[in-house]
């Protein structure tokens, strides 16, 4: 209506102005621009989610975003992130298996235990807000049985200077299987504040953070057979033997009761637990600024990190799923390994932003402390149970932004050749044609294994080591990305990695042994991995349905001497594929979005999940793969509200109960999950 005056007025003053008299022409001409101002005024008070910024550590700036599409879809899982090469295990907020891998990763190393880290909020995870007005997202999901899972963020800007924000991410999930009960507290804390003059500059933040997970190893082999034969099994003589009926076949019985998860025994009855602290602080002082180009000529930054991490496996039952455990655990004493890591990192970076580009120079020195406990009546001999080690890195950073094209190069050099961290890597991206864009990347890579593949102590006997003899591992790649609008995203990908550091499976399968013991090694490739993936995207609308595809096609080379164990095993194929529907409905005020969404992957020798270590260990035993998973989903937004729900695996009582995560760990049933993303701007 007020758009309507406005443009009514606008056409009422032009007549007038031929029919009036010059002094009242120049009364209407006041108006005029007294109308203009008022629309700029109302133009500069209206807010939008452009206002509402999100800084990382990294460089990387992202806004609010409150619309509803497929991405938002792909992402509406436990990680809030697109989930494409993974695959979860049966309960919430436990861990989850590799379909592809990424070897671009820069970082140094760390404690390990990789399995309780995909939900970890990391450094580079914490966002720093500046908003106008107070922001808050509140993010729910159903779980698994009993339990729920809410991650709520409130972001205020007490003056244009400072803001502050606080989220706390709470979860419980029982679970359908026995002894697989997740819970979990993640509380973040950060702030950010610019002085008036902007040559001060400052972020903060805290998180704490406690992951449990009771952990069962997976089905033992008993279940894993009523797993598969649910809803028919065979029917078994007093000696174990099948029965044969007259035409050759072999008597079944039908018998839906271990659909009850709960009835199938776990391989184990332990719980694991993962505990961290950090203080993270960046302070910057710009100590020359070129006020025509509003850069920083020259800045300097002081960033402190102090990290802790607690990793604990506790098995009550002693049980000998891991082999034997040492002798000074007695009968009424229980295993409770515990690995504490402490990392604190000085950083001095020098920056600046001139016409030859960004430059950075840091200098970091980082150290580390990782120890394990000590049991009663444990006699310490000339074992080692802490290590305590330094390290310092020189960087240099450089980017380059032409008219359409970036250059980006990045250096890291380790002083010591223990736990170190080496790379130099290039990146090129452009725009050369109207909506066509490409960045194509290369990189080498040296850096040490993480510490738990150089020094671990457990109460059972087999997981006890100190390799002080592992090489680095090597890396380089080069990596290419092409696009066009969103009608496709090509990404391909080739690395040769020598040195590949793993855990691998140490039973004999042809005895049995795999499928009741779990003894894994560190072990290092002798020969080289290449290591190569193609990606496509592509999304095609027609009027109101959208046809959404993603496939990756990968393949690892590996010389393998006979009797030894291939490792880096990848499936072949992994494909999602989407058909949506989307539409408007009641004048606009409701937007939805309905459809099916397919996923497969091709069967390979999956690595599988070592509780004890909280690592995924290779193993040549068992293939899983090749089962198809149809998703249905309907989502709708109103306002700045999204609701989401989805019917996981709706297929999975009908194309066979041969599902898995890791060899061990049966995948998802079919599920109803409810959810919503919320967001108030006031």
């Amino acid at each position: 209506m007020q758009k309507f005056f406005l443009v009514l007025s606008f056409f009422l003053i032009q007549t007038t102005i031929f029919s009036q008299s010059d002094d009242l022409e120049g009364k209407l001409k006041a108006q005029e621009e007294a109308l203009k101002e008022k629309n700029k005024v109302e133009e500069k008070d209206t807010l939008n989610t452009d206002y509402y910024k999100i800084f990382y550590l990294d460089g990387r700036i992202d806004n609010v975003d409150t619309t509803l599409n497929i991405y938002k879809d792909y992402k509406f899982n436990f990680l809030r992130e697109d989930s494409f090469d993974l695959i979860s295990f049966a309960n919430s907020a436990h861990t989850y298996n590799k379909l592809a891998y990424n070897f671009r990763d820069f970082s140094k190393p760390d404690i390990g235990a990789r399995g309780k880290h995909f939900h970890y909020f990391e450094k580079e995870d914490i966002g720093y807000y500046n908003v106008p007005t107070p922001f808050t997202e509140i993010f729910a999901k159903s779980t698994f049985e009993q339990g729920q899972l809410l991650d709520v963020l409130v972001s205020i800007n007490l003056n244009p200077q400072y803001n502050f924000t606080i989220a706390h991410k709470g979860y419980k999930s029982l679970g359908n299987y026995l002894n697989t009960r997740s819970r979990g507290n993640q509380f973040r804390f950060s702030s950010n504040y610019k002085s008036k003059s902007q040559l001060y500059h400052w972020r903060f933040h805290f998180v704490s953070q406690n992951i449990f997970n009771q952990e069962n190893g997976g089905l033992d082999p008993d279940s894993i057979y009523f797993f598969e034969q649910a809803t028919n099994y065979f029917v078994l003589n007093a000696d174990g033997t099948q029965i044969e009926n007259e035409d050759g076949s072999f008597k079944m019985i039908e018998y839906d009761g271990y659909l009850d998860r709960s009835r199938l025994g776990p391989q184990l009855f332990s719980r694991g637990s993962l505990y961290s602290k950090r203080f993270f602080s960046d302070f910057e002082r710009i100590i020359l600024k070129n006020k025509k180009e509003k850069t920083n000529t020259l800045a300097i930054n002081y960033q402190f990190t102090h990290e802790y991490k607690k990793v604990e496996f506790i098995d009550e039952m002693n049980n000998k799923t891991f082999g034997d455990v040492l002798d000074f655990i007695n009968d009424d004493q229980t295993v409770s390994d515990l690995n504490r890591f402490i990392e604190q990192e000085n950083k001095l970076i020098l920056s600046s932003d001139s016409k030859i580009g960004g430059v950075k120079l840091s200098f970091s020195l980082t150290n580390w402390k990782n120890n394990f406990k000590i049991y009663d009546n444990q006699m310490v001999d000339d074992s080692i149970f802490e290590l305590n080690e330094d390290q310092s890195n020189l960087s240099f950073d450089w980017i380059k932004i032409f008219d359409k094209y970036t250059f980006e190069l990045n250096f890291n050099k380790s002083s010591k050749d223990t736990f170190r961290s080496d790379f130099i890597s290039l990146n090129i991206k452009g725009n050369p044609i109207k909506n066509v864009n490409f960045e194509i990347s290369s990189s080498i890579i040296e850096k040490s294994p993480n510490f738990n593949f150089k020094f671990h102590r457990s109460a059972y006997e087999s997981y006890n080591w100190f390799n002080d003899n592992l090489y680095d591992e090597k890396i380089s790649n080069i990596n290419l990305k092409l696009s066009y609008k969103e009608l496709f995203v090509l990404t391909a990908d080739y690395n040769e990695i020598d040195n590949y550091t793993f855990f691998r499976e140490n039973t004999n399968a042809l005895t049995g042994e795999t499928d009741t013991k779990r003894l894994a090694v560190v072990n290092q490739a002798d020969n080289k991995i290449n290591y190569y993936s193609l990606k496509l995207f592509s999304k095609v609308d027609f009027g109101k349905f959208s046809f959404v595809n993603t496939a990756r096609y990968q393949k690892k080379e590996q010389e393998v001497p006979l009797g030894d164990l291939s490792t880096l095993n990848v499936p072949e194929w992994v494909t999602r594929n989407t058909i949506m529907y989307s539409t408007d409905v009641f004048n606009k005020s409701l937007f939805i979005q309905t459809g099916i969404t397919f996923n497969y992957f091709s069967k390979y020798f999956a690595d599988y999940y070592n509780p004890l270590i909280s690592e995924f260990v290779t193993q040549n035993y068992k293939e899983i793969g090749e089962f198809p998973r149809f998703d249905f989903f309907f989502n709708a937004k109103i306002q700045q509200t999204r609701v989401f729900i989805k019917v996981e695996h709706l297929n999975s009582s009908f194309t066979g109960y041969d599902y898995y995560s890791d060899p061990f760990s049966p995948y998802r049933d079919m599920s109803v999950r409810l959810g919503l993303v919320w967001n108030f701007f006031s």
